[in-house]
Order: C-alpha cells, then structure tokens, then sequence
C-alpha cells in the first residue's frame, strides 16, 4: 500500500512570526520611553550645581521693584528723547538697567554674568534682549544705525511687567 503525503513548505506562517516581533518590540520600547518619562518627573534634571539659586522676593516687594526699573526705564526713554544720552550710551544704560532688575528679582548678581551662564538658569527674556542691546552697546556706529532704541525700550518694559 502507499501513502502519498505532502508536506507544507517550512516556515509558511512566518510572517506571522515577523508581526508578533514588531509588536512585541513597539510594546517593549513603549514601556522602556515611559518609564524613562516617570523616571525624569521623579528626578528631574538638575541646573548646573556651581550656579546660586534663584529666590523669589514676596509679590508686594517684587512690584515695588518693577516699579522702580520702570520709573529708571522711563527716564532713560525721556533722556534719550532730549538727546542727553546717545544711541550706545542708552544701550549700554539699559544693559545695566535690565540687569540691575534681575539682581533684584532674583538675587542673582548677573551684572558679569556671559549669556551661556544667563542660559544655564533658562533666562529667556534677558537671553534675548541681550542680544538685542550687544550690536548697538558695543559694535562702531554703522553697525547700529538700524537698532531702535525706544523699540528695544519697550521690549525691555514687556519684559520688566510681566516678571513673575
């Protein structure tokens, strides 16, 4: 008697195969980036250590303070317009206003700080406005004729009124 039996090539669900691994891995990295996520919420990453901290003065001193830079910003705007201050002599005044306003909101002395340490403590607003001021406070004068002055003021005013 014979028997005739045929045989199903090897490995003729393997893709079946192939789709249970993509699955498992999707699921396994997904796991593996969640935990990275509540690993980082639980020990949130640490600001560079050689830097002081920031303190938050009380909300009535802190306006107090605004108010003051304000008034000095608003004088150094009438200056500028009665033409008793130049262009880079404002800049450089304001330069110093702006970072005499965060030595007092913070307590961090930033007058001699670079821009790279003024970013370790994600200090945005005076990141950006020290950009703005360093063209016309320290390049020759061509290079600044088209600054604003009064614009780069009230910049520095958004940026003084809505310090928190």
């Amino acid at each position: 008697m014979v028997t005739t039996v045929t045989l199903q090539p090897p490995f003729e669900y393997y893709w079946w195969l192939i789709i249970i691994g993509i699955v498992l891995f999707i699921g396994a990295a997904f796991l593996f980036i969640l935990a990275m996520m509540k690993l980082r919420k639980i020990n949130p990453p640490e600001r560079n250590s050689n830097l002081p901290p920031i303190r938050k003065p009380a909300r009535a001193s802190l306006t107090s303070i605004k108010d003051r830079y304000e008034k000095q910003l608003k004088d150094l705007i009438n200056s500028y317009a009665n033409k008793q201050v130049s262009k880079r002599e404002g800049y450089q005044r304001l330069s110093i206003l702006i970072r005499g306003f965060v030595t007092d909101a913070t307590g961090i002395n930033v007058a001699n700080y670079t821009k790279a340490e003024i970013h370790g403590y994600g200090l945005k607003n005076l990141d950006s406005l020290m950009d703005e001021y360093y063209v016309p406070e320290f390049a020759e004068e061509e290079r600044a004729k088209n600054k604003d002055f009064l614009l780069s003021c009230n910049r520095t005013l958004k940026v003084i009124k809505s310090w928190r």
